[in-house]
């Protein structure tokens, strides 16, 4: 259980559901100064680093149901498939007290509106997200194309600086395991000039997948 009294499942966490994916490559001097610890930096490639972004909705049929949008970037600790996580936001308080105190995964509280299968608009996924003060954070539109054979594993560590320390601490590392059926996409994201997203405000990602019938584990027993 959190201090502020909210009881979260022990990990493992096993989660269900679908990911709309999108990776961008972009300037390391383009990242937010706070977007990353001294401890925690990023990959580069040519002055360039990977980051991801991604609306997941997880359902039932898993340890916790929720909506959630995050970015990701990748980065050297924990091994080459490593990446850390600035900003997240959920609607969940078990997911937002669970994940920070076993993963320290900064988790924020958010609102999301999630509409699917408009095909008469020509996207079959849509979301939204705002902040507990109504500010928009992300806006995404998806549509599916092809359609990949099988099902995909993805092993990956999750580096986060501690939450709430003083310095001195090493970052945390947490295995992550996946396993998704893929389709490639056409996605459309706007990220609103005052949200903390904005550095990819204008940009088109390198390319978009849907990860659907995806099992999720994070952590160690």
């Amino acid at each position: 259980m959190h201090p502020d009294g909210v009881s979260y499942p022990p990990a493992p966490w096993h989660l269900y559901g679908t990911a709309y994916l999108s990776l961008w490559q972009i300037r390391a001097s383009s990242l937010p100064e706070a977007s990353l610890s001294p401890d925690v930096r990023p990959r580069t490639v040519l002055g360039r680093v990977l980051v991801g972004t991604a609306f997941a909705v997880y359902e039932p049929s898993g340890m916790l149901a929720y909506d959630e949008l995050l970015l990701a970037v990748q980065v050297r600790s924990g091994g080459p498939l490593s990446v850390s996580v600035p900003w997240i936001w959920v609607d969940h308080p078990a997911s937002i007290a669970g994940a920070r105190a076993l993963w320290s995964i900064p988790k924020q509280e958010a609102a999301f509106e999630v509409r699917r299968d408009h095909a008469v608009e020509e996207f079959d996924f849509e979301a939204r997200a705002v902040t507990t003060q109504g500010l928009p954070l992300a806006h995404l539109r998806f549509r599916s194309r092809t359609m990949m054979p099988g099902r995909w594993p993805v092993r990956t560590s999750v580096v986060q600086p501690p939450l709430n320390n003083g310095g001195g601490c090493k970052p945390q590392v947490s295995e992550v395991r996946a396993w998704a059926r893929a389709s490639f996409g056409a996605a459309t994201w706007n990220f609103p000039r005052s949200g903390p997203l904005s550095f990819l405000r204008g940009r088109s990602p390198l390319m978009s997948l849907r990860l659907t019938d995806m099992w999720l584990r994070i952590g160690s027993s």
